[in-house]
């Protein structure tokens, strides 16, 4: 009977401490190829060191985060930065999906006129 109560202390005791944080899933995608995965982009919480990279199949998770508000910087290369506000509650995950869009650069042509006289030496 000891050795049960000693064990539900445990369980209890675990389970407690489980709930003091929350997470973030989050899956990063590549708005102009169909939403497919973009893996390795980086995805930041705002004003903090908390960093992360997306896996293979765009895939992040964030561990260990207390309750309350957060803001996700996600940026790759050749992409626009995107910003999200997330909340994150110890009893459920935060799960996202993000989208993101490539850079699009205006085209600007160039002309040049070249004045060729031809002088016969």
């Amino acid at each position: 009977m000891k050795q049960l109560a000693i064990l539900f202390f445990i369980l209890f005791a675990t389970s407690a401490i489980a709930q003091d944080t929350g997470l973030i899933v989050g899956k990063i995608l590549d708005k102009e190829m169909d939403n497919t995965p973009l893996p390795f982009a980086n995805v930041s919480i705002k004003g903090t060191s908390n960093s992360v990279t997306s896996d293979i199949s765009g895939m992040f998770l964030f561990e260990n985060l207390k309750d309350g508000d957060y803001t996700l910087v996600c940026n790759f290369a050749g992409y626009e930065t995107k910003e999200i506000k997330v909340h994150v509650d110890s009893y459920q995950p935060a799960e996202i999906k993000l989208s993101l869009e490539a850079f699009s650069l205006p085209i600007t042509e160039v002309a040049s006129a070249q004045n060729i006289d031809k002088k016969e030496i």
